[in-house]
């Protein structure tokens, strides 16, 4: 059982990588709510949608990394501590944004301007990958056991303040600016808001400690042949860890950084509407999910993930129709 001070310093823990997740996730999916302007400025078509295709293959370029971030990086996180592995995500993450920002449009450039974004994708899933279990391992090390669901599930409600952000920004940016101005160069606004805020991010993610359990350990994988042991001995809960994964992130960005754009193309809302629903979408997340952690903790956790799962298949269709 945590003392008084003890969850005093795990809550200012919670907040630091937290909210280094928040801009982790906002500075990852903050293209995909653009991405029929970054299509428009680096993927020009005969069509639209073809253009908007482009952009969204690209889009999902950064998930080709992700397992390579998780396996590489994760190892990393593992031989150098959780501090030392955060901190290189979140530069990793930065560096990927910065690139995407400031890459000239296809007419100045050509052909190198997509090279570089996909780079810069690249840059960004690589870091995704490592920082969505690094925040999660950090959360669970720090957390009591009669507390664990909670504190971990602010891993997830952080990206769903990411959610809430990015389309409070495009809200704000469609009612202020023109369309022609957003095509031109409103949707870079969002990319470099990401970058001016990492220092203060990095700075807060400097100040965290160690974990004790990461200090504790025993056995640490030295080399890459290490971990591809550990992932094979124990190759039953990975995989359902990867199916379970897979499933959450699939709905995760189907509600979040496809929703302006099915809004738009889809349902031929105009742009403001489009983020604007996002927004709520988000919020929503955000309450619901330290409330179903805290229930886990109390319940367990498969009641949550046999049931949620049922009742996202069963709705998302006709929802969307």
């Amino acid at each position: 059982m945590l003392t008084k001070q003890e969850r005093r310093e795990s809550v200012r823990a919670v907040v630091r990588v937290a909210s280094g997740n928040f801009l982790e996730m906002y500075d990852f999916i903050v293209y995909g709510y653009y991405a029929v302007y970054i299509g428009n400025a680096f993927f020009p078509a005969k069509s639209e949608f073809a253009s908007l295709m482009l952009a969204l293959v690209t889009f999902g370029a950064g998930y080709l990394m992700r397992p390579i971030g998780a396996v590489v990086l994760g190892a990393y996180i593992d031989r150098k501590g959780r501090r030392e592995g955060l901190l290189l995500t979140l530069g990793l993450m930065a560096a990927g944004t910065l690139t995407i920002a400031l890459t000239p449009s296809f007419a100045k450039i050509g052909i190198m301007a997509p090279a570089i974004v996909v780079i810069g994708r690249l840059l960004q899933g690589l870091s995704a990958g490592a920082e969505v279990g690094g925040v999660s391992i950090y959360l669970a090390e720090i957390a009591g056991p009669e507390n664990r669901g909670f504190y971990c599930s602010w891993q997830s409600a952080s990206q769903q303040g990411a959610v809430v952000f990015t389309a409070a920004v495009g809200l704000i940016l469609t009612r202020t600016i023109t369309g022609t101005q957003m095509s031109s160069w409103g949707w870079r606004i969002p990319l470099f808001i990401g970058c001016l805020i990492v220092p203060l991010i990095f700075r807060l993610r400097q100040s965290l400690v160690e974990t004790s359990a990461f200090r504790e350990m025993t056995l640490q994988p030295k080399t890459s042949t290490d971990v591809m042991k550990i992932l094979l001995s124990n190759w039953r809960v990975v995989t359902l860890g990867i199916m379970l994964s897979v499933f959450t992130t699939t709905f995760f960005y189907l509600i979040t950084a496809y929703n302006p754009t099915f809004g738009r193309q889809a349902l031929h809302l105009d742009a403001a509407s489009t983020f604007l629903v996002t927004l709520c979408v988000g919020v929503s997340n955000f309450l619901w999910i330290p409330i179903s952690g805290a229930i886990s903790d109390r319940i367990g956790r498969r009641p949550f993930l046999f049931v949620m799962p049922v009742l996202a298949l069963i709705t998302v269709y006709p929802l969307l129709h």
